[in-house]
């Protein structure tokens, strides 16, 4: 096989061979030239969820741009979940982890590394994403109860994404409730 940047000597099919008949290629489309790369070879995209109402950009112009192309895509996010029985002991956690803790340096770092090519934002947007990046690198917040989650979670199908990456504080002691208590209602809702 030979392509444009890459040959090889000989490949491999694995088994089990993929469950569609294709490897999936996930790409971000943070920049023009990462989109363009991303909209003819990807099969899913990652775009930022930081406020869905803004994000509709985010989400629909590479879709547009790959179906100029011919090719359909899948739009994928990121998103940090705390989830507790009652939205108090959430947004307590959440206070504790962004308030009390957070690595402000770190958190101003990782959004100037992250948004170097950004010109501007709206003070309240970048407001928004400080916190995101301090609670959980910058994912779409699902916090409250575990029914407020699947809230949020519906939220983001309704926005046209097709899924989302989870990310917790503390995955072992975080995930075994998240599953028990979350992942059946995802189920009952027809996002899982």
């Amino acid at each position: 096989m030979a392509g444009q940047l890459i040959s090889t000597v000989a490949c491999w099919k694995g088994d089990p061979a993929p469950l569609r008949g294709f490897v999936p290629v996930i790409n971000a489309v943070g920049s023009p030239q990462g989109r363009e790369f991303a909209t003819e070879n990807a099969s899913s995209l990652f775009a930022p969820a930081i406020d869905l109402s803004r994000s509709k950009d985010e989400i629909v112009a590479p879709r547009a741009q790959a179906k100029a192309k011919g090719r359909e895509v899948g739009m994928l996010t990121i998103s940090h979940a705390v989830c507790r029985p009652t939205e108090k002991e959430a947004r307590d956690y959440v206070h504790y982890i962004v308030d009390e803790n957070a690595d402000r340096a770190a958190t101003d770092s990782l959004i100037r590394l992250q948004l170097a090519h950004a010109l501007s934002f709206p003070h309240e947007l970048l407001t928004q994403i400080r916190f995101g990046m301090a609670l959980g690198h910058g994912g779409f917040p699902l916090i409250g109860t575990p029914e407020q989650v699947v809230a949020g979670s519906i939220s983001l199908r309704d926005a046209d994404l097709a899924g989302t990456t989870l990310s917790f504080v503390d995955y072992l002691k975080e995930f075994p409730y998240f599953a028990q208590e979350v992942l059946s209602r995802l189920a009952k809702a027809g996002i899982r």
